[in-house]
């Protein structure tokens, strides 16, 4: 059932009243993108903090964005490494 309601200085007003079987019961709220502030700062961190993280995410975004080397150009697969693919090879086949 879906049910209109207005939020309000931190509270979910109904815009019809209802009765529910239960004290507690979740909800799903849909909230238009138009209608969020973005916050950079939410939880008040000290500015190196903040620098530190962007210095981090910008190491990983440069890891996960990488090109991976040509196949000829790879080290050959250890027995433990064969080992672990053989393994996950047999449980497919289940």
């Amino acid at each position: 059932m879906q049910v209109e309601a207005i939020y309000n200085q931190g509270k979910i007003e109904l815009s019809q009243p209802l009765r529910l079987k239960h004290n507690n019961v979740r909800l799903v709220v849909t909230v238009p993108d138009d209608e969020i502030e973005v916050q950079d700062n939410a939880y008040n961190l000290p500015p190196e903090v903040i620098a530190e993280a962007e210095k981090m995410r910008k190491r990983l975004d440069d890891v996960m964005n990488a090109p991976l080397p040509p196949d000829d150009e790879l080290p050959p697969l250890s027995a433990k490494q064969l080992s672990r693919i053989e393994a996950f090879a047999l449980r497919e086949d289940r």
